[in-house]
Formats: C-alpha cells, structure tokens, sequence
C-alpha cells in the first residue's frame, strides 16, 4: 500500500511539473509577444500589409507608367522592410518567425533595388532612396 501512495504522489508532482512547464513564460510576456507588447505575428501582418501597398502600387505604374505610383510603391516596401527589420532585431534569432521575417525582409530589399534599377531606366525621380533595413548583398 506504501508503495502505491509513493507512486501516486510521483506521478502527481510529474504531472504538476509537467504542467507547470508547459505554461511557463518567461518575463511573465506570452511566447509569441515581444517586449514591445504587440503580438509578433501581428506586428509582421503590419509589414505585410505595406508589402501589399508596394505590390499593388507598382501593378498600377506598370499599367499607367506614372511616376507616382513607382514612388508610392517604393515607400510602401521600404517602410515594411524597415518593419521587419525592426522586427528581427526585437526577437532576435531565437524566435520560430525570425527566418521568415528574414525571407521577406530580403525579398523586400531586391525589390526595392529592382525598384530602383527601373526608376533610373524610365527616369523617374525617386523621392527617398536610402535602403534601411537592407545589408549590402541581400
């Protein structure tokens, strides 16, 4: 009988253990939050969101080929590149998104340059043209 109270009372600080480790967070800040407060994944649908701007944007200047729409679209993907970047440097590489971000920052970035190559061949004057968040060679 003394061993079956034995086993009871392992299995019950097991199970305790187990469950205590499960919902532990560090620094009392959930998993996917970051300690600016925002949710992680929300502060990347930001980034998407002004990704989506650049896209649209330049679908309109390959249509009308107006100059405003390439600078729009430039503006757009530079401010969700810088996001992300800002992004990445908050949860560092430890976090499960950060090879993501990282994906689409770089994306962003060839864009940009891509942007650039056509805005200087149709000459169109790029308002901003300063690549933050862009390492060379990305």
């Amino acid at each position: 009988m003394k061993r079956f109270y034995m086993a009871l009372a392992l299995l019950l600080f097991t199970a305790v253990l187990l469950w205590g480790c499960a919902f532990s967070e560090s620094r009392g800040i959930p998993k996917d939050v970051d300690e600016g407060g925002l949710p992680v994944r929300t502060e990347m649908k930001l980034g998407d969101r002004e990704r989506e701007w650049a896209l649209v944007y330049f679908q309109s200047w390959r249509q009308h080929r107006k100059g405003l729409y390439l600078n729009l679209s430039r503006q757009h993907m530079a401010q969700a590149v810088k996001s992300y970047f800002d992004l990445q440097v908050k949860i560092g590489h430890s976090f499960p998104d950060f090879y993501t971000l990282d994906r689409r920052r770089r994306s962003g970035c060839r864009f940009l340059d891509e942007i650039d190559r056509l805005a200087a061949r149709f000459r169109v004057a790029i308002e901003n043209s300063g690549l933050m968040g862009c390492l060379p060679g990305s």
